[in-house]
């Protein structure tokens, strides 16, 4: 336990007897001080928390003795750590909390030393909460306390790096132009009506560099300018600029003009049945021509059947594509002409279809069942031609063999007759 001076209990002891009234709480005023207000990074320091007193006109000697401190002590852990400081603090992680319970009395003033580490470059605010108590010492009561913040600048070490380049720059969507290059600062990006944001993916060269994008949300139609900060580890800056451009909306595809209103006739492609013939309308009336069996597929198309309306009609669709919107059909107009018409099932219209198509596939047709018939002809004549030339070289080759074993025979009839001589 410490010990009270002698003279500071003389003079408790003094005020105590000599002033018959209550005495009435001082003003404390509590700093926070520090021997440079910058550091760098890495570097530890000293913080001195002061509380001084001074008793008001008319309070007594004994309302400026310090008693029990109570406080809270609040900085960013994010740019300094708290290294040591008297038993009376505890806590860390950007609080520290002050509980000096039962401390001896201090006569007018009282300073506690705290040290910290620099952490990373910023600023950093110390200060102490809202309420802070100091008690006065010997009374039931508490001064009326003020107290400053203590802004500290942490720059960087003195060995950082002040490499700001980046080493790679791409965007989602879109391309940057130029490809690019470290030295290169301004780029160009063009992305689709329908982005409203870019995702901008950067690399430094220098791990320790840090980087910032600004403006890479809501674009808006036309040019945008989109900034990427690399921030080194000493603080040095550099900007990389995209100017980035956000194409118009498209415009709505133009439909078909509808065909003018008659009157009797509904909007788009109908069929009905009348007196056993199939009627299509379209801004006038088609009949399914009897004829439709002197027709051929076009070219590329395929015989299919097509409901209008309930009602089943022959057609031809697109070949490989059954599910095509396009088909192909057979009608007679009023005059009683047929022809080819072409109904597209999704803008529901009907036009003449390209018969010029139509009347060279038939010629085409018609020549080929004669080159069919040839060709059936040919195929027949070349199996007995094969056969012919097989039986040919068959007999060929059994006359050979004979021709060799008869040689051969008269050889060795000369040779037994040398023999006899």
């Amino acid at each position: 336990m410490k010990r009270v001076p002698v003279l500071v209990l003389l003079v408790l002891a003094a005020l105590f007897f000599c002033v018959p009234e209550q005495a009435r709480a001082a003003v404390a005023t509590i700093e926070l001080q520090t021997e440079s207000d910058a550091v760098r990074v890495d570097e530890e320091f000293e913080v001195t928390l002061w509380i001084n007193v001074q008793p008001a006109e008319g309070e007594s000697a004994q309302a400026a003795v310090i008693g029990d401190f109570e406080a809270y002590l609040i900085y960013n852990a994010d740019v300094i750590e708290f290294v040591t400081a008297p038993s009376c603090f505890t806590g860390g992680a950007g609080m520290l909390k002050i509980a000096d319970i039962g401390a001896s009395p201090s006569v007018g003033s009282r300073k506690y030393v705290m040290r910290f580490r620099a952490l990373s470059r910023g600023v950093c605010d110390l200060s102490l909460d809202s309420r802070p108590i100091v008690y006065t010492y010997g009374v039931d009561g508490a001064m009326s306390v003020s107290s400053n913040v203590l802004t500290l600048a942490v720059e960087a070490a003195r060995d950082a790096s002040d490499n700001a380049n980046l080493s790679a720059l791409k965007v989602s969507p879109g391309k940057i132009s130029p490809a690019f290059a470290t030295t290169v600062r301004e780029y160009e990006v063009t992305v689709p009506y329908e982005s409203e944001r870019i995702v901008v993916s950067a690399l430094t060269e220098d791990e320790n560099a840090v980087v910032g994008v600004n403006g890479s949300t809501g674009l808006k139609v036309g040019r945008n300018t989109v900034v990427v900060t690399v921030t080194a580890e000493n603080g040095t800056e550099k900007r990389y600029y995209l100017y980035v451009t956000r194409q118009e909306e498209a415009p709505e595809p133009t439909k078909a003009p509808e065909p003018p209103a008659i009157e009797g006739y509904e909007p788009g492609v109908h069929a009905k049945d009348a007196d056993g013939r199939v009627v299509i309308s379209f801004g006038g009336e088609y009949k399914v021509s009897e004829e439709q069996g002197a027709y051929v597929a076009p070219t590329g198309y395929e015989e299919t059947v097509l409901f209008v309306d309930g009602i089943r009609i022959k057609a031809y669709v697109k070949r490989d594509k059954p599910d095509s919107e396009f088909y192909v059909l057979v009608l007679e107009d009023e005059l009683g002409i047929s022809g080819y018409y072409r109904y597209d099932r999704r803008q529901q219209t009907l036009q003449r279809y390209d018969e010029e198509r139509i009347e060279i596939r038939q010629v085409v047709e018609e020549d080929n069942r004669a080159l069919y018939e040839m060709l059936d002809q040919y195929k027949g004549q070349q199996v007995f031609l094969i056969f012919m030339l097989a039986m040919f070289l068959g007999l060929s080759v059994l006359l050979l063999l004979v021709v060799v074993k008869l040689y051969r025979q008269g050889q060795s009839g000369d040779s037994d007759l040398d023999d006899r001589l």
